[in-house]
């Protein structure tokens, strides 16, 4: 006889009510009455541990409010500028998820490791995927160092004086590196596009680089340009929580910047990818990273713990050698 679980016990429990109310009451039913039953289904959320749920709507907030916490770059000798000499070549754009720890316990390092290759780690920390609103984007006055900056960059597209200061700058300069060889370009942005309320998407222009999904998807075409042999995985923003001073105001579920929640944007990342062809890693929803799981993943609420980014590390690293598999059978 099979185990039935807690969870699908709740389950039939739940559709059985539903299905009640569905069949109660006299004759046809009114609009009114049909909508309501709709609501109650839709608003219902069954957890893993089998919990009931009733959604929340998003709260929209002052984006004033919404501020990335700070943290400090650790960097050493881990961080490689030239070529390692490995059969495989991953290079990393992204913020400070990606940025913050350039040593053996930072989520490239790790990733580069279990996939045995060379990487190159052009994070910023701080930048968007998108330009920002008060930035130059013609060739000659070129200032934004967003993904679109960084893509640009690697295509030759504009010289690297603007990256002046960064990690990446060491990279885009040294003349042994080759970035039409490489093998994936890992892109992980969102977080601080959330922070800064850039809007999801242009209003009328599908190419404008100061919303999101405008960046992604030029980005991405960039880079196919510099390298068309290249994998790209697109990565989303992962699960947050954010606070105002020590009192917590909300996750990415239920605070909203004026455009969406950060689930939005982990939500467009994943349309872009799709209408682009490249792969999707869901960082939002699929390493583990959630409201029972915050405390020891997320270090500030943004941020993850060394135990955070080795799950993600993990995971995509996975992705990746599940790729290479496929590629070679």
């Amino acid at each position: 006889m099979k185990k039935i679980t807690q969870k699908k016990i709740i389950v039939v429990l739940v559709m059985a009510l539903i299905a009640t109310m569905v069949m109660s009451g006299c004759g046809q039913k009114t609009d009114s009455e049909e909508k309501n039953e709709d609501s109650l289904s839709e608003n219902i959320v069954i957890t893993e541990t089998g919990e009931i749920l009733e959604k929340e709507e998003p709260t929209t907030v002052d984006p004033e409010l919404l501020v990335e916490p700070e943290q400090e770059q650790i960097i050493n000798e881990a961080n490689p500028t030239g070529p390692q000499g490995k059969n495989l070549q991953l290079v990393f754009l992204g913020d400070s998820i990606l940025d913050s720890n350039r040593d053996e316990t930072g989520i490239p390092y790790r990733t580069a490791i279990q996939c045995e290759a060379d990487f190159y780690n052009l994070a910023i920390g701080g930048t968007c995927a998108a330009v920002a609103r008060d930035e130059q984007i013609g060739w000659e006055d070129w200032t934004s160092t967003s993904l679109v900056g960084v893509a640009n960059a690697i295509a030759r597209n504009i010289p690297s004086d603007i990256f002046a200061g960064k990690a990446a700058k060491e990279i885009l300069d040294n003349p042994n590196v080759d970035f039409s060889k490489t093998d994936y370009f890992i892109v992980e942005y969102g977080m601080n596009d959330f922070f800064s309320a850039i809007p999801l998407s242009g209003e009328s222009n599908e190419g404008d680089l100061k919303s999101y999904a405008g960046a992604l998807r030029y980005s991405v075409i960039t880079l196919k340009s510099v390298a068309p042999d290249a994998t790209i995985i697109l990565c989303a923003p992962n699960y947050a929580r954010f606070f105002d001073g020590d009192w917590m105001i909300g996750d990415g579920n239920s605070i909203n910047n004026g455009y969406g929640t950060l689930y939005d944007y982990a939500g467009i990342c994943e349309y872009i990818a799709g209408e682009q062809q490249v792969l999707f890693f869901d960082a939002y929803l699929d390493i583990g990273i959630d409201g029972y799981t915050a405390e020891e993943y997320l270090e500030d609420g943004v941020h993850l713990t060394d135990k955070g980014r080795q799950i993600y590390a993990d995971a995509l690293a996975k992705m990746i050698l599940e790729h290479e598999e496929t590629k070679n059978n």
